[in-house]
């Protein structure tokens, strides 16, 4: 009964506001654009671009669609910038939606009841761009969004024609519809580890496998906890740590957030167990000077800054052999970084990069350009003029 309630008062909602905008269409001159990224989230390409927006594009009426209850609502400098989701305004305003630009997918759309769901796509004139999350070489996402089945799929942002070509070649865009713009939030990835917190900062954030969730005691049985436990109880990486004034940040991800209490028992002055609401991951990649991480690929966001990284696939063979589909590049070999699979070897790169004095290999070097065509803070100026050009 609670779920008819709640279509009932959604259906009722979005029919008076499609009525609405069928009045007002003749006269309506504004040039709305709505922005998202999930239902609660503003932090990272969509809410980056609404703000580039905001400061330099007086002529678009721009507004973030976001959940009233969101804890990100006080990111906003007023209650005029953001719609909240499902209410009459940001129904009325996405019919008369220019653009609707996301990281995750067109999930505004009102939950109807009938066909009235599919008259509401139907409706809508807006061009579709999608920002993207996560930088997709890593995951085959062509069941979820190949232009078939994408609702978000008038455009689409890549990084360089290495990117572009999955969406051209795998997921059935034409070439005019994916353009190598860069990613919005590239603009904020500015080096700032001469100014961390913590000196010769080395950030370790392991994604995390889908046994790991919800396992509460157990998960001390996984092997990232018994991974990260072997390197963080080393005498040697602790003297190593020691003398030469390092730190290192342990941050897994949020869907295993809530086992960072199990590694609790190796803090110490330069072990540092943290959890979401300390920092940001941006906040932290900007921070360290070394980043760990395995498969996540959060590493593009760390070496976009020509910082160095290290792929710790301790797990190699089963992570590979959980995956239904292939990833698009060889995670062995073409990776812009280094790749350990034993705590002695991850020992023995960390080693190296510091040596280094945390300047990448010149063949990473190379590989990252593979991977952006622009490593600069004009993404934003250059994603809006794509959008803003597209008819």
């Amino acid at each position: 009964m609670a779920n008819l309630a709640k279509v009932s008062t959604a259906t009722l909602l979005a029919e008076t506001a499609r009525i609405a905008y069928f009045f007002t269409k003749p006269f309506f001159k504004k040039k709305i654009w709505l922005l998202c990224e999930t239902e609660t989230q503003a932090q990272e390409n969509g809410y980056e671009l609404f703000r580039w927006i905001k400061s330099n594009a007086p002529s678009i009426e721009a507004y973030y669609v976001i959940r009233d209850d969101s804890p990100s609502i006080n990111k906003f400098q007023s209650n005029e910038e953001w719609l909240a989701l499902d209410s009459w305004k940001q129904y009325f305003y996405m019919y008369h939606a220019e653009a609707i630009i996301s990281t995750h997918g067109l999930w505004m759309i009102p939950d109807e009841l009938g066909i009235l769901k599919k008259l509401t796509r139907k409706t809508l004139k807006a061009k579709r761009v999608m920002l993207n999350h996560g930088v997709g070489f890593l995951k085959n996402g062509k069941q979820f969004y190949h232009k078939s089945v994408f609702p978000l799929n008038s455009q689409i942002m890549a990084l360089s024609p290495k990117h572009k070509a999955i969406f051209t070649e795998e997921y059935g865009y034409e070439d005019s519809e994916v353009v190598i713009a860069g990613y919005p939030r590239f603009d904020g990835m500015t080096d700032l580890s001469a100014e961390a917190k913590w000196p010769n900062l080395i950030v370790y954030m392991p994604t995390f496998r889908d046994d790991e969730q919800n396992l509460g005691d157990a998960f001390q049985e996984t092997q990232l906890f018994k991974q990260t436990k072997a390197l963080l109880q080393s005498d040697s990486f602790k003297q190593y740590l020691e003398d030469n004034d390092a730190h290192i940040a342990i941050y897994l991800h949020q869907n295993i957030q809530q086992s960072s209490k199990y590694l609790d028992q190796f803090s110490s002055a330069r072990i540092h167990i943290l959890r979401q609401g300390q920092y940001s991951v941006t906040e932290l990649l900007r921070m360290g000077k070394l980043l760990i991480t395995d498969y996540s690929s959060v590493f593009f966001d760390f070496v976009y800054m020509n910082k160095p990284f290290i792929s710790y696939q301790f797990d190699y063979e089963k992570f590979i052999g959980a995956r239904k589909h292939k990833a698009f590049i060889d995670i062995r070999r073409d990776l812009p970084g280094y790749v350990a699979d034993t705590p002695a070897e991850l020992e023995e790169k960390i080693r190296m990069v510091f040596a280094n004095q945390f300047v990448p290999q010149d063949d990473h070097l190379l590989k990252i350009k593979e991977y952006f065509s622009f490593q600069d803070q004009k993404n934003c100026e250059r994603v809006f003029n794509a959008i803003n050009q597209r008819d």
